[in-house]
């Protein structure tokens, strides 16, 4: 899993990427939606010396039918990056592009991502409560600072592909986490998404799920 760097690392980083001549290539996933502190500066921010490609969507802040997406690249590097978008497909949608303009301009993105990080706040909240009171000592909760997922850890040696797959079976969506992994973890977990889901859903949510992990047989 990945972790937070901090802003010392970072600086290595970028100085690395600076001596050298390496790109960088910044993905800030759901940077947006941080709720343990305030947002952490992005690499292309820190970045002086021009090793930085940053790329981001508005399909997860707005809506997944929304299909725009953006790239912050290098001065020098604008024109390859656009002749090699003319040779893809030319351009998105102009008609999106010119409405989330001004979407953006009149400060209506701004409140949009105040708002809704106040709402995947309380499901949050709403989430790890419910673990915690629903299944203790079956679901350890970790990384849960950003985003609009949870990580939580199975017992060791519990089977988190066999979990995913009886909570499939009772209409759960819940990632194995050792699928994200190129060799076997020490340890199987459960992705858990929570940005789709209301209060009474996401209790329903983890009630079902802790029926997937504890059998009748008591193991996982």
């Amino acid at each position: 899993m990945g972790m937070t760097m901090s802003a010392a690392r970072r600086m290595l980083l970028l100085n690395w990427a600076a001596r050298s001549g390496a790109w960088i290539i910044e993905d800030d996933y759901d940077s947006e939606y941080r709720f343990a502190s305030r947002p952490i500066a992005s690499l292309q921010g820190l970045d002086t010396d021009g090793r930085v490609i940053y790329i981001g969507t508005f399909s997860k802040v707005m809506f997944p039918a929304l299909r725009l997406g953006y790239v912050v690249v290098p001065t020098d590097l604008i024109r390859p990056f656009s002749a090699a978008r003319d040779a893809t497909d030319i351009f998105s949608s102009t008609l999106y592009q010119a409405v989330l303009t001004d979407f953006i301009e009149e400060g209506h993105f701004a409140r949009h991502i105040r708002r809704m990080r106040m709402l995947y706040m309380d499901r949050r909240k709403t989430l790890i409560k419910a673990i915690h009171s629903q299944m203790k000592g079956m679901l350890e909760v970790i990384g849960a600072e950003a985003g609009m997922h949870l990580v939580g850890l199975l017992p060791r040696g519990a089977n988190d592909v066999g979990v995913s797959r009886r909570a499939a079976q009772r209409g759960i969506s819940a990632i194995p986490l050792s699928t994200c992994y190129l060799i076997p973890p020490s340890r199987g977990g459960l992705i858990l998404g929570y940005g789709g889901a209301n209060s009474h859903q996401i209790h329903d949510g983890i009630s079902k799920l802790r029926m997937s992990v504890h059998r009748d047989d008591g193991r996982c």
